[in-house]
């Protein structure tokens, strides 16, 4: 499944103008929560400097059970409506296929990356399990990974 947003990438345009500059980044992960308004992972990443906004296109968890093609055109439709959302702002969306520790992993050392904020996701338990494998590669790595609540339900992520 790819995303068409139409011309240039996104992530070639921001890693030219990223390699230019030598300044820390904060990642803001896009997982479920895909807009701008109310998002408090971004207002917060925003209000500590420059951003990285990022979708993971993950194709392990569109080969879960309870993933539909349903709902990836409506993950499609909302990325392209962030992605509009996000350049109105100056700053374009990176969506970047793979598994999330190694994507996350990859811009930490790419970059420099200072923290990665998120929403907590309250999925399935793929999700969950990702989320405690990113939380332990990024502490390996020495990069703080905020997550907000976003919902009444609380995970239980205490690492």
């Amino acid at each position: 499944m790819a995303l068409d947003c139409g011309g240039e990438s996104a992530t070639d345009r921001t890693s030219l103008r990223l390699e230019q500059g030598n300044h820390a980044l904060n990642l803001v992960w896009f997982k479920r929560d895909l807009r701008v308004q109310d998002h408090e992972p971004l207002a917060q990443a925003a209000a500590r400097g420059p951003i990285i906004p990022l979708y993971i296109l993950e194709p392990e968890l569109w080969q879960q059970p309870d993933a539909s093609q349903r709902q990836w055109q409506f993950v499609r439709d909302s990325l392209v409506s962030l992605a509009r959302s996000l350049e109105q702002l100056g700053q374009p969306l990176w969506i970047i296929q793979g598994e999330a520790t190694e994507v996350l992993a990859s811009l930490v050392e790419r970059h420099a990356i200072q923290q990665v904020y998120a929403h907590m996701e309250t999925g399935n338990g793929w999700t969950y399990q990702r989320d405690l494998s990113v939380h332990r590669r990024l502490r390996a790595l020495g990069v703080p990974f905020y997550e907000y609540r976003q919902h009444g339900v609380i995970r239980g992520l205490e690492l």
